[in-house]
């Protein structure tokens, strides 16, 4: 018996009965299994103490969380942001503006096109949907859409 627990590595922690063992937590057994040998001698030698191993007998302490994503949100790609943050700062020719107004028969602007994209992450639904309508536009609108020439 003595041999076995010399072999085991418990020695005295198993056969004394000192008050001061207890008191010291044994480390946890190694996550690597050791290979078993292969001579038969050897293993009639040492028998499966592990069952009066301490350590053995407690569940483990120390877990490592693991987080588990969906595979479909790691294999897609960034989606693009219907919002744009970015300050643009292209501005259209006034060659642009040309055809978008019209001046009718009475002095009236209509907007006769919209533009289709011009600034639209900063507009609402509505304001788009109104855009998008040949309307009448607004009056001191069309006095400065008179002036810079943007009617044909």
């Amino acid at each position: 018996m003595r041999r076995w627990c010399a072999a085991a590595g418990l020695g005295r922690r198993l056969l004394s009965s000192s008050v001061s063992a207890p008191a010291r937590r044994p480390l946890p057994p190694p996550l690597i299994p050791r290979p078993l040998p292969f001579s038969s001698r050897h293993h009639l030698l040492t028998p499966p103490l592990r069952f009066l191993h301490p350590a053995s007998l407690a569940p483990p302490t120390q877990t490592q969380q693991v987080r588990h994503f969906a595979a479909k949100d790691r294999s897609r790609a960034p989606r693009t942001p219907t919002t744009s943050k970015v300050k643009k700062y292209k501005i259209k020719p006034p060659s642009s503006m040309k055809f978008r107004f019209r001046v009718m028969n009475d002095g009236q602007v209509r907007r006769w096109r919209a533009g289709k994209r011009h600034n639209a992450h900063l507009k609402s639904k509505e304001a788009k949907r109104r855009l998008r309508k040949p309307a009448l536009v607004h009056l001191a609108y069309a006095k400065v859409i008179k002036k810079l020439n943007f009617c044909s």
